[in-house]
């Protein structure tokens, strides 16, 4: 990657290289010029396009399209007149407000927030300070350097904005590495809560618990959507393997035609995982356009309990209170 700096704007060559049908320019960019580029935001990449900076293979007259359609091969991307400041490295900042979230539980190594339904669990720039990040960092400042640091410091795991419960940060790098490994080869418990309804044509969800175990992969027309892989799944990128075991179903109380009460238990963390899941079942989430929900105030979707190993050798198991509809 060639960049050639002027006084205050920037120019940035690179060859990205396409090897399935069907992506969208700003898709592979958002994927592929981050190992590149690891601290250009999105709100700067979208305003890139918005501003007409972003040519294709030497097309010097004509700047692209966040929506063209790369065919495979290779590709020169170049972007114009960037500042700067986009490529300082982005840190989040403590909320002015302070902690704003309840704190669950905290140790030397761990601090465990209640997200609340429609706070980002981290910020997309450094401009924002209503995310789960802004509050850890303005109780525990010292998660700033741990983990990928930036924007997420210390975070674990995400929880979609949408989606209430426990998510937990680590203060110290070693304990990062200890429970990211933990993460993923499964030994932390995730339990959540879903309030869902029956589409025509749904599963039966009479012999629980039942294991969900179909990949989810990018959708080909969206990035903010994922879609189970099926043989005539059009997809962008690779398809994921996820795990969700649906544990129990009851009814809701005073009951809802229609609707479910599930607990449900995840041994993956592939994006919207649950949430597709379920849709592709016809049990889709209330509150979720996205995946074909009914309307509704929030996302239904709780992360209720978590069982996580401490490095003195006990498990932690907490809960967080179930949002009143439950």
């Amino acid at each position: 990657m060639k960049t050639r700096r002027t006084t205050e704007l920037m120019k940035v060559r690179f060859t990205l290289n396409i090897k399935s049908a069907g992506i969208r320019l700003d898709q592979a960019l958002l994927e592929e010029i981050r190992s590149k580029l690891p601290s250009l935001s999105r709100q700067t990449l979208k305003r890139c396009f918005k501003d007409k900076t972003i040519f294709l293979n030497h097309r010097p007259s004509q700047a692209c399209e966040a929506s063209h359609i790369l065919p495979i091969g290779n590709h020169e991307i170049e972007i114009r007149g960037i500042s700067e400041i986009a490529f300082a490295d982005p840190k989040a900042m403590p909320s002015p407000r302070g902690c704003f979230l309840p704190i669950m539980y905290e140790d030397r190594d761990l601090l465990i927030l209640h997200k609340k339904s429609g706070t980002p669990s981290l910020p997309l720039s450094p401009h924002e300070t209503e995310t789960a990040v802004n509050a850890a960092l303005a109780h525990a400042p010292e998660i700033a350097g741990v983990g990928r640091g930036g924007l997420e410091p210390g975070l674990l795991h995400r929880l979609d904005t949408g989606t209430s419960g426990l998510l937990v940060f680590a203060k110290t790098m070693a304990e990062y590495k200890r429970l990211r490994t933990l993460w993923k080869n499964g030994k932390v418990e995730k339990r959540y809560r879903a309030i869902v309804t029956v589409q025509e044509g749904a599963q039966t969800l009479d012999d629980l618990p039942m294991t969900l175990t179909f990949p989810l992969a990018h959708d080909r027309k969206s990035s903010k959507k994922m879609v189970a892989y099926l043989a005539s799944s059009k997809i962008r990128g690779k398809p994921l393997p996820a795990e969700t075991i649906i544990l129990k179903a009851k009814e809701l109380s005073p009951p809802r035609r229609g609707h479910l009460d599930l607990e449900i238990q995840i041994h993956t963390g592939v994006m919207h995982q649950i949430r597709c899941h379920l849709s592709t079942i016809g049990w889709p989430i209330v509150g979720d356009p996205i995946y074909g929900g009914s309307p509704a105030d929030r996302l239904w979707l709780h992360a209720w309990k978590l069982k996580i190993p401490l490095r003195s050798g006990t498990v932690l198991s907490l809960e967080a209170q179930l949002p009143q509809l439950f």
